[in-house]
């Protein structure tokens, strides 16, 4: 009996060729569990798999080591990519199929998403649906016939087999530094609501088909549902909102206005070329940019149009910015975009320049929601001021049994980001803080009342079916009070990597972090808290954990943004001997 036993002990953990890049670099045992092996779940180091062969868009020769890859200049990499795209073909029945009774199948070896199988299927979702693309689409032309509107338009169409050498070169180039990380959905998941622990995508799926058979549906509807059904539990952290608000506010905002739909249309198709492994990754790419493009220019059109109402011009701006935070390496980004008067539509949709985000409840103030942490994030990561001011009784709050102590599934930030409301009332209220003409001494005192309060808080948990689910939240919830004591910290008191508190924050964090699945929900939303954690991080050992799971957190350009601003925060630090501020460069370095 214990011989099997043994055998089995030294056939999971041996020095294969097959395990995972970190482990075969450091020629440690491996147990080639895939997404994540044990080693690297117990050291909190970021699991890196090679693709697979069999489907992998670049196949190279499989006697090839990966240190002798390394070596190989870039110009011979893209040749032997080349000459095996060009003689492979591409997968084409690769697509999803949604049915009507909410269901999603996989087909179990594709690696490439399309809806044009879904809609030609025998039970189509979405009533009439034509492929979008770079083209504009007739919506945004009154001129164009609708009789052409049957013209299907390239979006995510499959290229032709035979790949050019340009092409395989540029193809690689792009899987080579935008490759990703995190394959979503994650291979060899046969149906999507595995990724669903609160068992609410049927239903959700279920009333987007309502909602698009109750109405006319616009092309280009089907790929904003597929995307939200598809990315649901990495874009909400409390994503169990009741499914018919959560719907009804995707199909207002697709409705809202030109810019409003462009700018969804184009972040859906930048989702799928940042998450899906495909060789398509290239062409959604460029549509989502031109998308991007499309809605910047529609945008003066429909912030003058006065039959727009100021939620409907919201909605086209916030498109933007999602756009825009999400790729921060364009030479087009403004923050917030100044030139526009966001805060004024907010303060004509809220009637007021002061915010309670505890009063921010409701399907109407979604969009409100997504402005107000927008312009939190900034303030943090500018030093400049916050553009509307946040004011929420705190003190009263914390008492137990008063309504604004728990949480509420559709009230303020927490469904959304992951942020407990109070502790984002804290982050703005630091950042009012720091801005205030005040004593230096006066604002000490104010930042240990501050600090006191987060100690003192008592979170209370958004509802949560499975165990480990709950559990994951609560140390998320946790990190996030250490975070806004670094906050205050960074901030107002300018303490460094050696005071106390700030060494016992960072080391909760680290601890409570290595406790969660890297890339899913709740790790994915807490990218803020990694960079601050890292920031403040001194050891060798400390910066890579907290560079990892900041990477980790997903393929998004802005993460690896971060990440670099990390790497040269601690160079700058070291080279100095004094810690330096994220903020202190002009313009900002960094975007949260």
């Amino acid at each position: 009996m214990s011989e099997p036993a043994s055998q089995n002990k030294r056939k999971t953990l041996r020095r294969s060729k097959e395990g995972c890049l970190i482990c075969r670099r450091k020629r440690k045992k491996c147990d080639e569990n895939w997404p994540s092996c044990s080693r690297c779940t117990r050291t909190g180091s970021h699991c890196i798999w090679p693709p697979p062969q069999s489907t992998s868009v670049l196949e190279l020769d499989s006697l090839m080591d990966v240190h002798t890859l390394q070596g190989i200049p870039l110009g011979i990499e893209a040749e032997i990519a080349a000459a095996n795209l060009a003689t492979n073909s591409i997968l084409g029945d690769s697509a999803p199929h949604f049915y009507t009774n909410g269901s999603l199948s996989l087909h179990p070896n594709s690696d490439i998403w399309d809806f044009t199988a879904a809609v030609h299927s025998e039970n189509p979702v979405w009533p009439n649906p034509e492929p979008i693309g770079p083209s504009p689409p007739t919506w945004a032309n009154p001129t164009v016939n609708r009789a052409d509107i049957s013209t299907p338009m390239r979006h995510c169409a499959v290229p032709n087999s035979r790949v050019t050498k340009s092409l395989a070169v540029r193809m690689w180039e792009y899987a080579h530094d935008f490759g990703p990380r995190i394959i979503w959905p994650p291979e060899g998941c046969i149906n999507c609501d595995e990724l669903d622990p609160e068992g609410v995508a049927p239903a959700f799926r279920q009333s987007l088909v309502a909602l698009s058979r109750e109405a006319s549906v616009e092309a280009g509807f089907q790929d904003v549902c597929y995307f939200y059904t598809t990315f649901l539990t990495r874009l909400f952290y409390d994503y169990s909102l009741p499914t018919d608000a959560l719907a009804k506010w995707v199909f207002r905002r697709f409705n809202a206005s030109n810019s409003s739909r462009y700018g969804m249309l184009s972040l859906a198709a930048l989702y799928r070329s940042d998450y899906q492994k495909s060789m398509l990754a290239t062409s959604w790419r460029a549509d989502a940019k031109e998308m991007y493009s499309l809605a910047v220019l529609q945008l003066p059109h429909d912030l003058e149009d006065t039959k727009l109402s100021p939620w409907e011009k919201l909605t086209g701006l916030l498109g933007i910015m999602d756009f825009e935070h999400t790729v921060p390496y364009w030479p087009t980004i403004q923050v917030l975009r100044p030139q526009y008067p966001s805060h004024t539509l907010i303060k004509a949709i809220v009637g007021s320049d002061t915010i309670d985000l505890f009063d921010l409840q409701g399907e109407q103030m979604f969009d409100v929601n997504i402005w107000v942490w927008c312009d939190i994030l900034d303030s943090m990561a500018t030093s400049k001021p916050t553009r509307l001011k946040y004011e929420s009784d705190l003190e009263c709050a914390a008492q137990p049994g008063m309504k604004d102590s728990g949480a509420c599934q559709n009230k303020g930030l927490e469904w959304i980001y992951g942020v407990p409301n109070a502790f984002a009332v804290v982050l703005a209220r630091t950042s009012m803080l720091r801005d205030a003409k005040l004593p230096e001494q006066e604002k000490a005192t104010k930042g240990t009342e501050l600090e006191q309060l987060v100690r003192d808080w008592q979170i209370r948990l958004l509802g949560t079916k499975g165990h480990r689910f709950r559990v994951a939240r609560v140390g998320a919830q946790e990190i996030w009070r250490h975070t806004c004591i670094l906050y205050i910290h960074h901030a107002i008191f300018k303490s460094d990597s050696s005071h106390p508190i700030v060494k016992d924050s960072v080391k909760n964090i680290i601890k409570i972090a290595c406790t969660l699945e890297p890339g899913r929900n709740p790790d994915s939303f807490l990218y803020i808290p990694y960079f601050i954690a890292g920031f403040y991080a001194v050891s060798q050992k400390d910066r890579y954990i907290m560079k990892s799971r900041l990477i980790g957190c997903g393929n998004a350009l802005y993460l690896r943004n971060l990440a670099r601003n990390l790497d040269e925060l601690w160079q700058e630090t070291d080279s100095v001997g004094r810690l330096t501020s994220w903020s202190e460069k002009k313009p900002p370095r960094i975007a949260f």
